[in-house]
């Protein structure tokens, strides 16, 4: 007999009414996906790549931040921690 254990997550009760609906569009259910996922960083070590991409509100920031939008300097300690209000 295959021995199992129980993994438990908290996660609002909106956002797991969508994954089981969504999880059932896909014609499986939600403890499977979760299994699936599991098992597969145990398998591999890694997170699926999938899930680490940056979203679109990271992505914009991380733009701004390469094209210099709302970036302060500080030229030593001193002036960052003026800047920041310390």
């Amino acid at each position: 007999m295959t021995k199992s254990d129980v993994v438990r997550a908290r996660v609002s009760p909106a956002v797991k009414v969508a994954a089981m609906e969504n999880a059932s569009a896909l014609g499986t259910d939600l403890s499977t996906i979760i299994r699936l996922l599991v098992n597969q960083i145990a398998v591999t070590g890694e997170v699926p790549a999938e899930l680490l991409k940056p979203n679109a509100k990271t992505l914009k920031a991380i733009r701004d931040l390469e094209a210099g939008i709302g970036v302060n300097r500080a030229s030593d300690i001193d002036e960052l921690k003026v800047d920041l209000g310390w």
